[in-house]
């Protein structure tokens, strides 16, 4: 898309993220042509949730890459694939090219390779679900090519290349295009949206939105125009999904075998006027159901769904929940539960040189879905692989949820401590008309703060109530 070079714009370093004075963030209540130094201190990046001190003007961001690309690459990764003093990094999503990256910062010297399935291009992950909107295709979205990344961090790329094995007492893998023998493993292998089993010969068509490749096919599949889409899961994707969908001009019906949107994301109240906002625009929820069965009814879909019933769509999105990517562990032997099991210390695998982060990974029976954790655990691995200790630390998670017709914030409680509290409205009683959106509940346990919820101009205020939750929580922890 084209870019006018004197537009005032600055760019988050966590995710990406480009913020434009002429547009504003009218979802966040900064209106168009708002300065980025007026912009308030609480203010949050709307994809990654970090604040204004993680942005830069695209000047600094342009003067930084140059610099960075100019860096030398060490004499013994120039073209080499691995090696015996090698880190080899399998996966080139933020796990693994944030682990390439902090590596980097903290190791001029040592060789990185990084192997990947794909092309290796760097692209916000999250921005997925609220392209279809913005009118981005997937190449509008990619900000780095692979290539371009690896040059810059002074790594080996080696991509389009499966691996197919592990040897961990050999210390090599097995891929497509070869042996490549390592040094240290990082296993950054992401996760996959979750394969549910339908009936019916069209059942094959149903798509999974979880990367570029698949973005494309949706887009590809709704480019003849508004259509009705069926999106089966009425989590954070969904609801996500069901919001861009909308605005890309097509109609959407949620399936959830639940009886509220966001599961136990966020409490009922919060779902409800998200539920009724979504109304609005013409999104039909059916709570309850799933989808059986899916076959071909001329040139549209049918759909039969658990209850029987039946409906008529164009296009069926499964947004049922991500299943950490664990196979390749599995087979090398090493400890795997839901997810490949790392130690919080130093992201260590039940052998000695691998390590896992990202959405693959188990921490203390914990697996972590977002950028913020994803970039903290790269660190501890960096930290390790340069005899360093700099422990990863669980922090109770806060979520912003893009849904631009209700913002909405939400910090869950603790499993921990998730049942020995309730809900609370904290909302004040009198609201305005301008308002009727607000809403702030708050998660108590023995009248700590430990959770809360945010909608409309309640969101603000998500950064200070997450530092209390965390001092409530490292308190309680500390008590027991």
């Amino acid at each position: 898309m084209a870019i006018n070079d004197d537009t005032p714009r600055w760019i988050c370093l966590i995710c990406g993220w480009i913020y434009d004075e002429t547009k504003g963030d009218p979802d966040s209540g900064i209106a168009p042509g708002t300065r980025f130094e007026d912009i308030p201190e609480d203010w949050s990046c709307p994809l990654c949730g970090v604040t204004k001190a993680d942005f830069v003007t695209m000047e600094e961001y342009a003067a930084q890459r140059a610099s960075s690309g100019s860096m030398t690459r060490p004499r013994r990764a120039r073209g080499q694939v691995g090696g015996e003093d090698a880190v080899v990094i399998i996966g080139s999503g933020i796990a693994g090219w944030t682990a390439a990256e902090q590596l980097r910062a903290q190791d001029a010297d040592r060789p990185i390779t990084l192997i990947t399935a794909d092309d290796g291009c760097v692209y916000p992950k999250p921005s997925l679900s609220m392209a279809m909107g913005q009118g981005r295709t997937a190449d509008d979205l990619i900000e780095q090519s692979g290539p371009d990344k690896a040059e810059a961090l002074g790594v080996t790329l080696q991509a389009n290349t499966r691996v197919l094995g592990i040897k961990p007492k050999d210390k090599r893998l097995m891929t497509t295009k070869g042996k490549v023998t390592y040094g240290d493993l990082v296993l950054a292998l992401g996760a996959s949206q979750r394969r549910l089993t339908f009936e019916g010969d069209a059942a094959d068509q149903i798509l999974r939105v979880n990367d570029l490749t698949s973005y494309r096919k949706m887009r590809e599949k709704l480019s003849r125009g508004p259509q009705h889409v069926t999106l089966i899961g009425a989590g954070l994707i969904g609801v996500e999904f069901a919001e861009d969908l909308h605005a890309g001009g097509h109609r959407v019906t949620l399936l959830d075998l639940g009886q509220q949107l966001l599961g136990r994301l966020a409490p009922l109240p919060i779902a409800r006027r998200l539920l009724a906002s979504l109304r609005q625009h013409g999104t039909e929820f059916l709570p309850g159901v799933s989808l059986a069965a899916l076959d071909t009814d001329g040139n549209r879909l049918r759909g039969t769904l658990s209850d029987g019933e039946s409906l008529t769509t164009d296009l069926v999105i499964s947004a049922v929940g991500l299943v950490p990517n664990t196979d390749l562990a599995k087979r090398a032997g090493l400890n795997v539960n839901r997810g490949i099991v790392a130690n919080a210390d130093n992201m260590r695998t039940s052998d000695p040189h691998i390590y896992a982060i990202g959405d693959c990974v188990e921490v203390d029976g914990r697996s972590y879905f977002y950028i913020e954790p994803i970039r903290r655990q790269a660190a501890t691995v960096a930290a390790a692989l340069v005899g360093k200790h700099r422990p990863f630390a669980h922090l109770p998670m806060a979520v912003r949820i893009k849904t631009p017709s209700l913002p909405i914030n939400v910090c869950p409680p603790d499993q921990s401590v998730a049942d020995f509290g309730d809900w609370h409205a904290h909302t004040p009683a009198e609201v305005s008309d301008d308002d009727k959106g607000t809403c702030r509940m708050d998660f108590l346990v023995r009248n700590q703060l430990v959770g809360y919820a945010l909608t409309g101009r309640c969101t603000p205020q998500s950064e200070h109530l997450h530092r209390i939750v965390i001092e409530s929580l490292f308190a309680a922890t500390t008590a027991a």
